[in-house]
């Protein structure tokens, strides 16, 4: 994990408070933010576990309202998220933290919250293992009744997107070196059985598919297909459909014990 944690902290060094640090691709990032939207409720303190450089953070205060923690690992993104929030305006800056923090760690001393959530982050630990492991630490600081919601990217959700590549003559889009998708089945029947799965929001599945499948094909050889592509920007603006993305979206939540 050392070596997932040097990447992370150069491309915070290299790309500052800038997207590019987390993401190269604007219109899935939009696309994460309006699933958000959605489903985050806009009234209780938030925490954002793997917080990067703030990007998330910056992006949600339209629509949070109470207090908002942002938490990450790599130090230097820590250090361009704390430039992010030095640039609000006085109120926000107020009820924005954001601190050095491991989910593998005892998260205690930030608290409890009624409302935490990721994006991409379990995906950067190596196993299944870790990954439960990571969720049991965040349900060790979730309220009963809390709400945990996880943007994360699933191995059978690329496993059809490269299906569906592989039948236009495509290859498959690899995995990243430092990334290890969801197992979604094994994952899910892992989790803490008062953890309840309430939703799963395949938000980026149209996306997905016209912008990896699609303007893929279209882009002459030798190219690399533009994010920006205007097939690109009409997909992200329609409804998704389907299930064919490895990004989604898990509403969980907090059963109430007795």
């Amino acid at each position: 994990m050392t070596a997932v944690k040097g990447f992370w902290n150069e491309q915070a060094r290299k790309h500052g408070t800038g997207l590019a640090a987390t993401t190269p691709d604007p219109i899935a990032k939009d696309l994460e933010i309006g699933a958000l939207k959605r489903h985050l409720d806009p009234a209780p303190d938030t925490l954002e576990i793997g917080c990067g450089n703030g990007t998330d953070i910056l992006r949600l205060l339209d629509h949070l309202r109470g207090r908002v923690v942002g938490i990450d690992y790599a130090e230097d993104m820590i250090e361009a998220a704390r430039k992010t929030v030095s640039e609000l305006d006085e109120a926000d800056r107020r009820r924005v933290t954001v601190d050095v923090g491991d989910i593998m760690k005892d998260m205690a001393p930030l608290g409890h919250f009624s409302q935490i959530f990721t994006v991409r982050c379990l995906i950067n630990l190596p196993t299944l293992e870790h990954q439960l492991q990571a969720v049991r630490n965040i349900d060790a600081i979730l309220d009963p009744g809390g709400r945990l919601v996880l943007v994360e990217s699933t191995r059978q959700g690329q496993d059809r997107l490269n299906a569906m590549r592989g039948a236009v003559g495509l290859t498959p889009i690899p995995y990243h070196w430092h990334n290890h998708y969801l197992d979604q089945e094994a994952f899910l029947a892992g989790l803490p059985k008062h953890l309840r799965l309430v939703e799963i929001d395949s938000f980026a599945s149209l996306y997905f598919v016209v912008s990896r499948v699609f303007n893929a094909k279209m882009t002459p050889p030798g190219q690399a297909p533009d994010y920006l592509a205007e097939i690109n920007k009409i997909a992200g603006q329609l409804p998704s459909m389907g299930d064919n993305a490895p990004l989604k979206l898990f509403v969980i939540k907090k059963e109430r014990r007795p």
